[in-house]
């Protein structure tokens, strides 16, 4: 009984007290995950640049105000949603963020000109920004203090992996079915990272014990 305790201990003190090591693996899975996700939906719109352009008729100026304009928010934004994340505890605030920023990117599929396109993409700006503070609080929240600079790392490389995987992945389905697909296809990759997540706390529900803000709302699932 003492070596149980014992070996017990090892764990806790080696991995957390919320989650195994297994659990923490595919912890980083999902943060790489989201930050990769985040990327792809963002690149959505400079993929499609040249034929959203010539559809709308916009001007180069028209075309940069747009991207300036989620720049615009977005940089605003975060500063919103690390306070976002601070009241309502990591798990909802990963699960709002996430489930925002998917919807306005398919809600941009009903773009029909400039004002439009600059408004859903202000939406989804308001979204994206509580990506990168959501997953720096989780590897903080959940992570092994030895290993949390490493998974930091590990999920910041989804910038680079979202913008590998934005252009083929977004031309091949504006060429089979349309550009107005190409987002609701991407932002379906956010709702079922939201999925995914969703069971993973299930399975995990230690892990409400070490979100203080979650647990003091004394409910496991948003």
């Amino acid at each position: 009984m003492l070596v149980g305790n014992k070996e017990s201990a090892v764990e806790t003190h080696e991995y957390g007290t919320a989650l195994t090591r297994g659990a923490l693996i595919v912890l980083v899975v999902l943060l790489l995950g989201e930050t990769t996700i985040n990327y792809i939906d963002r690149q959505v719109v400079s993929v499609l640049a040249p034929t959203i352009r010539g559809e709308f008729h916009l001007s180069n100026s028209q075309y940069a105000a747009i991207l300036n304009a989620f720049l615009a928010v977005y940089a605003i934004a975060y500063s919103f949603a690390g306070w976002f994340l601070d009241r309502v505890g990591i798990g909802r605030g990963l699960t709002l963020a996430v489930g925002w920023w998917s919807f306005s990117g398919m809600l941009t599929a009903l773009s029909r000109g400039f004002w439009s396109l600059g408004a859903f993409r202000g939406l989804l700006a308001v979204g994206e920004a509580g990506a990168w503070p959501a997953f720096a609080k989780a590897a903080a929240t959940w992570v092994p203090q030895k290993a949390r600079t490493f998974v930091i790392g590990i999920c910041n490389s989804g910038s680079s992996l979202g913008a590998m995987i934005a252009p083929p992945l977004v031309a091949a389905i504006t060429l089979r079915w349309g550009w107005r697909v190409s987002f609701v296809a991407t932002g379906a990759l956010g709702f079922a990272w939201v999925a995914a997540f969703q069971l993973f706390r299930r399975s995990h529900p230690k892990m409400e014990l070490t979100d203080p803000e979650q647990g003091s709302a004394g409910s496991n699932v948003p």
